[in-house]
């Protein structure tokens, strides 16, 4: 929830977390302190919502964008983006990595909060003008 840009820890959670709240870690609880005793430690996280959300597009559209994309963590963004889109339709995965100012080749983990903001922004404004493309799913 806490990770940030370029770390092993970054994930759809994260980005997720972050564009609605600032995500503060607290403090560690060793996993001895539970019956049964985990095999992990646990971390207690302090989350205050935000009175404007980082990203300004619907939660919807935001959580779509970011699942797709993360869905091939370990590949290019590039690849993400495809799968909000149908096979045929490779002008608007250009458009949205023109537009939204993204490096094609960055990972998933590697995008700023300014650069999740602007592809959402695009992929709304595409979707404003093909609305078939918001209900749009590769699955």
């Amino acid at each position: 929830m806490t990770a940030d840009i370029n770390t092993a820890n970054r994930c759809r959670l994260s980005v997720m977390c972050q564009y609605l709240c600032d995500v503060k870690h607290k403090f560690n609880i060793p996993g001895k302190a539970f019956v049964p005793k985990p095999k992990v430690d646990v971390g207690v996280v302090h989350l205050i919502p935000l009175k404007v959300a980082r990203i300004s597009q619907p939660f919807k559209l935001v959580e779509k964008a970011v699942r797709e994309v993360f869905h091939f963590r370990r590949k290019y963004c590039k690849k993400g983006i495809e799968s909000l889109f149908p096979p045929e339709r490779d002008d608007l995965v250009l458009k949205m990595i023109r537009n939204s100012r993204i490096d094609a080749t960055a990972r998933p983990f590697q995008l700023t909060m300014e650069d999740w903001s602007a592809l959402c922004d695009v992929y709304a404004e595409i979707c404003r003008h093909e609305p078939d493309l918001a209900d749009y799913s590769y699955r």
